[in-house]
């Protein structure tokens, strides 16, 4: 009798039945990480936009803005006719989009309303501004919150919704 090498067929269903366990295990943890590392992203990407809508405003010393859409925000120089909203001619900054998953709270989120559907706030050419908080939500209900001072502080918390 000659011996043969390799796998029988039930060996290969049991491997494969254990990495569908081990996968449908692991899959909901890594959707969770992923989810709040986007949320996690997205606050210190709009902390670090709002710190350089603050130094703009200063090195031109006049009014940067900031307008607030649900899935995007414009950072750009506010000196046209509509107070709080990208008109012609006003200089863009930048322009995010969000990622897929978070979203601009804007109900939740007390800054200027723009008249458009959107909020807004703006840093003066003394780097201050008014007091706001805006509220980033991910698909999973996890929320951070970017708050302004009134002295143009910049801070992220995690927390619930007001």
């Amino acid at each position: 009798m000659r011996k043969i090498d390799g796998f029988t067929f039930i060996e290969a269903i049991m491997v494969i039945l254990i990495l569908s366990l081990v996968a449908g295990i692991a899959t909901p943890g890594v959707m969770a990480w992923r989810s709040a590392a986007k949320l996690r992203g997205a606050a210190g990407n709009l902390k670090g936009d709002l710190e350089m809508a603050k130094l703009k405003a200063i090195q031109e010393n006049g009014m940067v803005a900031i307008n607030f859409k649900e899935n995007e925000y414009r950072v750009f120089k506010d000196d046209g006719a509509t107070q709080g909203v990208h008109d012609g001619g006003e200089d863009l900054y930048g322009n995010r989009i969000l990622p897929a998953g978070v979203i601009v709270d804007l109900v939740q989120t007390n800054l200027n309303d723009d008249g458009l559907g959107g909020k807004y706030m703006r840093f003066t050419g003394k780097g201050t501004a008014g007091n706001g908080t805006a509220y980033l939500v991910n698909s999973r209900g996890a929320i951070k919150k970017v708050i302004i001072s009134i002295l143009g502080k910049i801070r992220i918390e995690s927390g619930e919704a007001s």
